[in-house]
């Protein structure tokens, strides 16, 4: 919420906010184009807390990573925020390191 918020009238971002859950690396939860007006910020909260209740067990946090690292283009800002529990699905950080590590992408990882 406070990064769509933070981001609203700022027009030199266009967020783009994508999910991960057991069957899948990408759930497509804000769009460039869409409008980061209250309403829209309550139905992306809405759908996240959806997802986490009607999902499979399992974990795609490295496919997740890798398809946005790969969908960037030169210059672009990717912050992942994850709450990964790394260690329960034997995922280490050198794993992590060496799909971040992109030299024309200001890759972040917030946990």
């Amino acid at each position: 919420l406070m990064i769509m918020e933070s981001l609203r009238n700022d027009d030199r971002f266009q967020l783009e906010i994508v999910g991960h859950n057991g069957t899948s690396a990408m759930i497509p939860l804000v769009d460039p184009k869409s409008s980061l007006d209250e309403s829209n910020q309550l139905k992306v909260l809405e759908g996240m807390y959806a997802h986490t209740q009607y999902t499979y067990a399992g974990d795609r946090t490295l496919e997740a990573i890798d398809a946005a690292v790969h969908k960037a283009k030169m210059g672009d800002l990717i912050l992942i925020i994850t709450d990964a529990n790394l260690k329960r699905y034997r995922i280490e950080a050198d794993e992590v390191s060496e799909l971040i590590d992109r030299h024309d992408v200001h890759t972040h990882l917030i946990m």
